[in-house]
């Protein structure tokens, strides 16, 4: 590897991480979410009066709104991590900084095309015409927002990606896969 790609002769990870850009539909989420929590206080304040339970039910209100909030708050808080190493790109979702799930792992040098998001690449990518779509990426109005189109041989599908790339990112998928960025 030479030392213009930015990364070791011994193929070092590279990784990065980009959050969800504040939204009207991030903001609508978290107001739904915050409804729906005052809600669910109020239903157990209503079955406790109902019920002429209302202390006991009454202690449950906190504990019930506490599990209720760690289950679903974390889906407000999306991170997408982005992974290079041997060639590979990996990206992961984190949810509420604790739960991680890869959504893809895919070889740079089986990407047919990748190029920045813009009007005039709109077109492109629409008629690569995706069966699979991922979107991982802060949001569509982001200025270094990217695609890539590959065919992926196991599924026999072609896919896309959506995903925010920094300059040694393009930097690293350049030096993998230069004819991708080519076309």
């Amino acid at each position: 590897m030479d030392s213009s790609s930015g990364f070791g002769a011994n193929g070092a990870p590279y990784e990065y991480a980009v959050g969800e850009a504040k939204s009207a539909t991030l903001t609508a989420k978290k107001a739904a979410l915050i409804t729906a929590y005052v809600l669910w206080g109020v239903l157990f304040f209503a079955i406790g009066a109902f019920t002429r339970l209302l202390v006991p039910v009454l202690a449950l209100v906190p504990l019930s709104i506490w599990i209720f909030v760690f289950f679903t708050w974390r889906y407000t808080q999306v991170e997408y991590e982005y992974s290079f190493f041997s060639g590979k790109l990996t990206v992961v979702r984190i949810l509420g900084g604790r739960t991680r799930r890869t959504l893809l792992e895919v070889t740079i040098r089986d990407l047919a095309s990748v190029f920045p998001y813009t009007d005039e690449n709109v077109q492109k990518a629409e008629r690569f015409g995706a069966e699979v779509t991922w979107f991982a990426a802060s949001g569509m109005e982001a200025s270094d927002l990217y695609v890539a189109l590959w065919q992926d041989k196991e599924r026999d599908k072609k896919c896309m990606l959506c995903f925010n790339a920094n300059e040694k990112a393009i930097r690293i998928m350049r030096y993998y896969n230069i004819s991708a960025f080519a076309k």
